[in-house]
Protein backbone atom coordinates (compact mmCIF):
# COMPACT_ATOMS: atom_id res chain seq x y z
CA UNK A 1 0.00 0.00 0.00
CA UNK A 2 2.60 2.25 0.84
CA UNK A 3 4.70 1.87 -2.01
CA UNK A 4 1.71 2.29 -4.41
CA UNK A 5 1.08 6.08 -2.67
CA UNK A 6 4.32 6.68 -3.27
CA UNK A 7 4.22 6.04 -6.90
CA UNK A 8 1.00 7.68 -7.14
CA UNK A 9 2.62 11.25 -5.48
CA UNK A 10 6.00 10.58 -7.97
CA UNK A 11 3.45 10.50 -10.64
CA UNK A 12 1.38 13.99 -9.65
CA UNK A 13 5.44 15.49 -8.89
CA UNK A 14 6.25 14.94 -12.45
CA UNK A 15 2.60 15.77 -14.43
CA UNK A 16 2.94 19.20 -12.12
CA UNK A 17 6.55 19.24 -13.84
CA UNK A 18 6.83 19.21 -17.14
CA UNK A 19 10.37 20.54 -17.22
CA UNK A 20 11.76 17.84 -14.97
CA UNK A 21 10.07 15.30 -17.34
CA UNK A 22 11.33 16.76 -20.30
CA UNK A 23 15.16 16.58 -18.63
CA UNK A 24 14.45 13.02 -18.03
CA UNK A 25 14.41 12.61 -21.89
CA UNK A 26 17.41 11.89 -24.05
CA UNK A 27 18.67 15.18 -25.87
CA UNK A 28 20.33 14.84 -29.06
CA UNK A 29 23.89 16.25 -30.10
CA UNK A 30 22.45 19.33 -31.16
CA UNK A 31 19.87 20.22 -28.71
CA UNK A 32 22.80 19.69 -26.11
CA UNK A 33 25.03 21.80 -27.88
CA UNK A 34 22.67 24.47 -28.61
CA UNK A 35 21.77 24.93 -25.04
CA UNK A 36 25.40 24.42 -23.43
CA UNK A 37 27.13 26.05 -26.22
CA UNK A 38 29.68 23.52 -26.26
CA UNK A 39 30.72 20.49 -28.94
CA UNK A 40 33.27 17.60 -27.28
CA UNK A 41 35.63 16.10 -29.91
CA UNK A 42 37.80 13.56 -29.91
CA UNK A 43 41.09 13.37 -31.86
CA UNK A 44 44.22 10.80 -31.66
CA UNK A 45 47.81 12.21 -31.67
CA UNK A 46 49.18 8.49 -32.76
CA UNK A 47 47.69 8.84 -36.17
CA UNK A 48 49.24 11.23 -38.80
CA UNK A 49 48.50 12.66 -41.04
CA UNK A 50 44.31 12.16 -39.35
CA UNK A 51 44.96 13.05 -35.92
CA UNK A 52 48.57 13.75 -34.34
CA UNK A 53 50.42 16.45 -32.14
CA UNK A 54 52.92 19.42 -33.72
CA UNK A 55 56.01 20.34 -32.80
CA UNK A 56 54.37 22.71 -30.16
CA UNK A 57 52.18 19.98 -28.73
CA UNK A 58 49.05 20.86 -30.08
CA UNK A 59 46.61 18.79 -31.98
CA UNK A 60 46.79 18.46 -36.06
CA UNK A 61 46.03 16.61 -38.93
CA UNK A 62 43.38 15.88 -41.21
CA UNK A 63 40.81 14.97 -38.33
CA UNK A 64 40.86 18.65 -37.21
CA UNK A 65 40.42 20.32 -40.55
CA UNK A 66 37.03 17.88 -40.68
CA UNK A 67 36.09 18.92 -37.48
CA UNK A 68 35.95 22.40 -38.64
CA UNK A 69 33.92 21.71 -41.20
CA UNK A 70 31.41 20.27 -38.99
CA UNK A 71 31.89 23.14 -35.94
CA UNK A 72 31.25 25.76 -38.95
CA UNK A 73 27.78 23.58 -39.94
CA UNK A 74 26.73 23.51 -36.62
CA UNK A 75 27.02 27.21 -36.18
CA UNK A 76 24.57 27.37 -38.96
CA UNK A 77 22.22 24.89 -37.77
CA UNK A 78 22.20 26.13 -34.46
CA UNK A 79 20.76 29.08 -32.56
CA UNK A 80 23.57 29.32 -30.94
CA UNK A 81 26.58 32.30 -32.64
CA UNK A 82 29.47 30.97 -30.54
CA UNK A 83 30.07 27.45 -30.19
CA UNK A 84 33.07 26.29 -27.88
CA UNK A 85 35.02 23.71 -28.99
CA UNK A 86 36.65 20.79 -26.34
CA UNK A 87 39.24 18.28 -27.80
CA UNK A 88 39.32 15.44 -25.90
CA UNK A 89 42.57 12.62 -26.87
CA UNK A 90 41.14 9.38 -28.17
CA UNK A 91 42.99 6.18 -28.58
CA UNK A 92 42.72 2.75 -30.35
CA UNK A 93 41.44 1.56 -26.66
CA UNK A 94 39.15 4.06 -25.74
CA UNK A 95 37.66 5.72 -29.11
CA UNK A 96 34.19 3.93 -28.49
CA UNK A 97 33.96 4.14 -24.81
CA UNK A 98 34.62 8.13 -25.13
CA UNK A 99 31.18 8.00 -27.89
CA UNK A 100 28.96 6.10 -25.76
CA UNK A 101 29.54 7.77 -22.59
CA UNK A 102 28.62 11.07 -23.82
CA UNK A 103 32.28 12.18 -23.10
CA UNK A 104 32.74 13.32 -26.56
CA UNK A 105 29.82 13.57 -29.76
CA UNK A 106 32.17 12.11 -32.39
CA UNK A 107 35.52 10.78 -32.75
CA UNK A 108 37.55 11.06 -35.78
CA UNK A 109 40.71 8.82 -36.83
CA UNK A 110 41.12 5.56 -38.68
CA UNK A 111 38.23 3.76 -37.67
CA UNK A 112 37.62 0.77 -39.57
CA UNK A 113 33.78 0.86 -40.61
CA UNK A 114 32.70 -2.49 -38.95
CA UNK A 115 29.07 -3.26 -39.21
CA UNK A 116 28.60 -6.22 -36.82
CA UNK A 117 30.21 -4.22 -34.47
CA UNK A 118 28.13 -4.70 -31.03
CA UNK A 119 28.97 -0.98 -29.33
CA UNK A 120 26.32 1.45 -28.89
CA UNK A 121 27.62 3.28 -31.55
CA UNK A 122 27.30 3.88 -34.97
CA UNK A 123 29.59 5.13 -38.21
CA UNK A 124 29.67 7.97 -40.74
CA UNK A 125 29.69 7.50 -44.55
CA UNK A 126 32.83 6.34 -45.29
CA UNK A 127 35.57 9.41 -45.67
CA UNK A 128 38.41 7.62 -47.02
CA UNK A 129 39.89 4.54 -48.31
CA UNK A 130 42.83 2.48 -47.73
CA UNK A 131 44.27 -0.97 -47.45
CA UNK A 132 46.37 -3.43 -45.58
CA UNK A 133 50.62 -3.70 -46.75
CA UNK A 134 53.21 -4.49 -45.38
CA UNK A 135 56.28 -1.72 -44.42
CA UNK A 136 59.82 -3.17 -45.59
CA UNK A 137 63.04 -2.09 -45.92
CA UNK A 138 63.99 -1.70 -49.62
CA UNK A 139 66.96 -4.47 -49.69
CA UNK A 140 64.18 -7.32 -48.52
CA UNK A 141 61.91 -6.36 -51.52
CA UNK A 142 63.71 -9.87 -53.07
CA UNK A 143 63.43 -11.59 -49.68
CA UNK A 144 59.40 -11.12 -48.60
CA UNK A 145 56.94 -12.56 -50.72
CA UNK A 146 53.29 -12.06 -49.40
CA UNK A 147 51.78 -14.41 -51.79
CA UNK A 148 53.63 -17.42 -49.81
CA UNK A 149 53.80 -18.21 -46.07
CA UNK A 150 56.07 -15.51 -44.69
CA UNK A 151 57.57 -18.79 -42.85
CA UNK A 152 60.06 -17.78 -39.96
CA UNK A 153 59.46 -13.69 -40.93
CA UNK A 154 58.92 -11.83 -38.43
CA UNK A 155 55.75 -9.42 -38.46
CA UNK A 156 55.15 -6.20 -36.74
CA UNK A 157 51.36 -5.24 -36.03
CA UNK A 158 49.69 -2.86 -33.49
CA UNK A 159 47.72 -5.05 -31.00
CA UNK A 160 43.93 -6.15 -30.92
CA UNK A 161 43.35 -4.48 -34.13
CA UNK A 162 41.40 -6.13 -37.30
CA UNK A 163 44.98 -6.37 -38.95
CA UNK A 164 46.48 -8.40 -36.41
CA UNK A 165 43.39 -10.83 -36.87
CA UNK A 166 44.26 -10.40 -41.24
CA UNK A 167 47.85 -11.74 -40.31
CA UNK A 168 46.83 -14.49 -38.26
CA UNK A 169 44.39 -16.13 -40.96
CA UNK A 170 46.45 -15.11 -43.56
CA UNK A 171 50.08 -15.81 -42.28
CA UNK A 172 49.94 -18.48 -39.54
CA UNK A 173 53.40 -19.70 -39.83
CA UNK A 174 54.77 -15.89 -39.28
CA UNK A 175 56.18 -14.59 -36.32
CA UNK A 176 54.01 -11.76 -35.17
CA UNK A 177 55.26 -9.13 -32.76
CA UNK A 178 52.60 -6.90 -31.50
CA UNK A 179 53.19 -3.30 -30.60
CA UNK A 180 50.58 -1.42 -28.47
CA UNK A 181 50.03 1.85 -26.98
CA UNK A 182 50.13 5.57 -28.71
CA UNK A 183 53.63 4.63 -29.65
CA UNK A 184 52.80 1.30 -30.87
CA UNK A 185 52.72 2.20 -34.73
CA UNK A 186 55.77 4.50 -34.38
CA UNK A 187 57.99 1.73 -32.48
CA UNK A 188 57.07 -0.40 -35.21
CA UNK A 189 58.68 1.37 -37.96
CA UNK A 190 61.10 2.19 -36.09
CA UNK A 191 61.57 -1.66 -35.58
CA UNK A 192 62.05 -1.84 -38.84
CA UNK A 193 65.10 0.78 -39.57
CA UNK A 194 66.66 -1.28 -36.45
CA UNK A 195 66.58 -4.98 -38.31
CA UNK A 196 64.60 -5.93 -35.48
CA UNK A 197 61.37 -7.29 -37.50
CA UNK A 198 61.35 -7.66 -41.23
CA UNK A 199 58.15 -6.26 -41.83
CA UNK A 200 55.33 -3.73 -40.37
CA UNK A 201 51.59 -4.13 -41.47
CA UNK A 202 49.08 -1.41 -41.13
CA UNK A 203 46.72 0.70 -43.16
CA UNK A 204 48.90 2.19 -46.04
CA UNK A 205 47.87 5.85 -45.32
CA UNK A 206 49.28 5.56 -41.58
CA UNK A 207 52.36 3.48 -42.90
CA UNK A 208 52.88 6.49 -44.95
CA UNK A 209 52.48 9.04 -42.73
CA UNK A 210 54.51 7.58 -39.91
CA UNK A 211 57.20 6.58 -41.90
CA UNK A 212 57.25 10.71 -43.84
CA UNK A 213 57.71 11.87 -40.35
CA UNK A 214 60.18 9.42 -39.40
CA UNK A 215 62.12 11.41 -42.17
CA UNK A 216 61.98 8.29 -44.39
CA UNK A 217 60.89 8.23 -48.01
CA UNK A 218 58.92 5.65 -50.39
CA UNK A 219 61.25 3.85 -52.84
CA UNK A 220 64.43 4.59 -51.18
CA UNK A 221 64.16 3.42 -47.66
CA UNK A 222 61.18 1.42 -47.63
CA UNK A 223 58.46 -0.29 -50.06
CA UNK A 224 55.20 -1.13 -49.30
CA UNK A 225 53.82 -4.36 -50.50
CA UNK A 226 51.89 -6.24 -51.86
CA UNK A 227 51.19 -3.20 -54.85
CA UNK A 228 47.18 -4.33 -54.29
CA UNK A 229 46.63 -4.31 -50.93
CA UNK A 230 45.46 -7.57 -48.81
CA UNK A 231 42.28 -5.87 -47.91
CA UNK A 232 39.87 -2.71 -48.25
CA UNK A 233 39.67 -0.64 -45.30
CA UNK A 234 36.97 2.26 -44.88
CA UNK A 235 37.04 4.99 -42.30
CA UNK A 236 34.04 6.26 -40.66
CA UNK A 237 33.83 8.86 -37.74
CA UNK A 238 32.16 7.45 -34.74
CA UNK A 239 28.79 8.75 -33.61
CA UNK A 240 26.62 8.20 -30.92
CA UNK A 241 23.82 5.19 -32.40
CA UNK A 242 20.39 7.18 -31.92
CA UNK A 243 21.13 10.16 -33.23
CA UNK A 244 19.97 10.48 -37.15
CA UNK A 245 19.81 14.23 -36.88
CA UNK A 246 23.88 14.19 -35.69
CA UNK A 247 24.37 11.72 -38.31
CA UNK A 248 22.32 13.58 -41.27
CA UNK A 249 24.74 16.88 -40.47
CA UNK A 250 27.89 14.88 -40.38
CA UNK A 251 27.67 12.84 -43.39
CA UNK A 252 26.57 15.49 -45.06
CA UNK A 253 29.86 17.11 -44.84
CA UNK A 254 31.55 14.32 -45.71
CA UNK A 255 29.53 14.60 -49.26
CA UNK A 256 31.29 18.22 -49.57
CA UNK A 257 33.28 18.94 -52.15
CA UNK A 258 35.75 20.69 -49.40
CA UNK A 259 36.70 17.89 -48.43
CA UNK A 260 38.23 17.08 -50.87
CA UNK A 261 40.48 20.44 -50.53
CA UNK A 262 41.59 18.88 -47.13
CA UNK A 263 43.14 15.52 -48.74
CA UNK A 264 44.99 17.95 -51.45
CA UNK A 265 46.37 19.97 -48.75
CA UNK A 266 47.78 17.05 -46.44
CA UNK A 267 48.63 13.96 -49.06
CA UNK A 268 51.75 16.04 -51.25
CA UNK A 269 54.32 13.27 -52.02
CA UNK A 270 52.65 10.23 -51.07
CA UNK A 271 49.33 11.54 -53.05
CA UNK A 272 50.47 9.33 -56.03
CA UNK A 273 50.65 6.19 -53.44
CA UNK A 274 47.24 6.90 -52.37
CA UNK A 275 45.94 7.36 -55.99
CA UNK A 276 46.96 3.85 -56.70
CA UNK A 277 45.85 2.53 -53.58
CA UNK A 278 42.89 3.90 -54.38
CA UNK A 279 42.63 2.98 -57.99
CA UNK A 280 42.60 -0.96 -56.77
CA UNK A 281 39.55 -0.65 -54.09
CA UNK A 282 37.76 0.76 -56.20
CA UNK A 283 38.08 -1.94 -58.83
Amino acid sequence: MTQKILLWIVSIFFLFNPSLSLMAQEETVLQEIERSGLIKLGIREDAFPFGYKDSENNFSGICLDIFKLIVEKVRQESKREIVAIRLTESTLRNRFDLVEDKIIHIECGPNTINAATNRNIRFSNPFFVTGTQLLIRVEDKQIIDTNGSLNDLTLGVLRNTATQRLLEERYPLANLQAFQGITGRRRGVQAIRQNRIDAFASDSILLLGEANRQGLALNRDFLLIPEEPLDCVLYGLILPKNDSQWQKLVNSIINERQLYQIYRKWFGEVAPEIRKTCRFLSK
